[in-house]
């Protein structure tokens, strides 16, 4: 899961979730709105799971999108390990310029 933030020209902020399957890099889904709960995050994770079964993990950074009671319950009801990456900056950065770079 990955979540991703913009503004609209007149300054309004909105969310975007994106949920990818790491094995193939499948969208299995995309939801948008301008506030993004975790009751939305696992709203869309059931939806995914209705479709595609009940993963053994979920691999996230560890924002605080992420780190929320709702969101940690859930997963330990559903028996589902969550599996927080810890992304830099830098790395982030570097692997942009690496994917953007002409090869």
């Amino acid at each position: 899961m990955d979540f991703m933030a913009d503004r609209f020209l007149d300054g309004r902020a909105f969310w975007l979730l994106n949920i990818l399957d790491d094995f193939n890099r499948e969208g299995l889904a995309i939801e948008v709105d301008f506030s993004l709960p975790a009751c939305r995050v696992v709203r869309g994770l059931e939806q995914v799971m209705k479709w595609r079964g009940r993963p053994e993990a979920i691999r996230m950074d560890n924002g605080p999108e992420y780190v929320s009671y709702t969101l940690v319950s859930w997963a330990e009801k559903q028996g589902i390990a969550l599996n927080f990456a810890i992304v830099s900056p830098c790395a982030a950065r570097s692997v942009g310029s690496t994917q953007s770079s002409p090869q």
